[in-house]
């Protein structure tokens, strides 16, 4: 009976190990985690939601936190962009909401936080080193267009005061391109999808610098009636949150 087991537990270790040996993406991954954590928090999720590349979400990594202020570290002579971040909104995201990185740019994000542990509470504040990417939108493929949202951009007069740390919304709109012209509407005529233009949001501060746009080929298509159109109506709600029109319905 010994015999047997022995036996039995021998090619069950030899056929796993087989099996195993087989798989060219390893082990099966277990409790372990493998990706890096740059903290003492959880990972870092760049473009989170595949809609804002210059946001990201440092995760929790299952600890419960509060009292956490975010500040972007500024380029030489740049404007800093410094936020408190309400509790609802760390158990929203799962983590601390990460705005207003520079495109293209390994950006400096400070965070401040409490930390509970155990019935223990620790004030932290700790650095991350974070790429956001180059802006990319589609181009419309005319003469007129040389750059993803605007030939270039100036500041005639500087913001000073308390208008010095202001961010501004821009609504704006490019040319009709090749795949937005295929749509007819004739039943009634005309309407909103005749405005077939490939939408531009993004948001500018003080110093002209882009700290956040729109990717919107998640929720936008030129090629489908009901997502496509200008994106326009723009209207911030008591929420924070932004509530527009398009193609066949509202969003928010």
């Amino acid at each position: 009976m010994k015999t047997t087991l022995s036996s039995v537990a021998l090619a069950a270790i030899l056929v796993g190990g087989f099996a195993t040996n087989a798989l060219a993406i390893g082990e099966p991954s277990g409790s372990h985690i493998d990706y890096a954590i740059p903290g003492k928090l959880g990972e870092v999720v760049v473009n989170p939601y595949d809609i804002a590349p210059l946001t990201a979400v440092i995760k929790s990594g299952g600890f419960t936190i509060k009292n956490v202020k975010v500040t972007i570290v500024p380029k030489k002579d740049g404007q800093t962009i410094s936020y408190a971040v309400a509790d609802k909104h760390i158990r929203t995201h799962g983590g601390i909401p990460v705005f207003g990185m520079y495109p293209d740019y390994q950006n400096t994000v400070e965070v401040e936080y409490t930390k509970i542990y155990k019935g223990q509470e620790e004030k932290i504040k700790e650095t991350y080193k974070i790429y956001a990417p180059a802006i990319y939108l589609e181009s419309t493929g005319m003469p007129n267009q040389k750059g993803p949202l605007f030939d270039k951009i100036e500041v005639v007069k500087a913001a000073s005061g308390k208008f010095a740390n202001r961010l501004y919304y821009v609504n704006n709109f490019v040319n009709k391109t090749g795949k937005g012209t295929k749509v007819v509407w004739n039943n009634p005529a005309g309407g909103a999808i005749e405005w077939n233009y490939t939408p531009n949001n993004f948001v500018l501060d003080t110093k002209g610098e882009v700290r956040w746009y729109l990717e919107p080929s998640k929720i936008y298509d030129l090629k489908t009636p009901m997502n496509a159109g200008v994106m326009m109506g723009f209207k911030q709600n008591p929420d924070g949150a932004m509530t527009w029109g398009y193609g066949q319905h509202y969003v928010k």
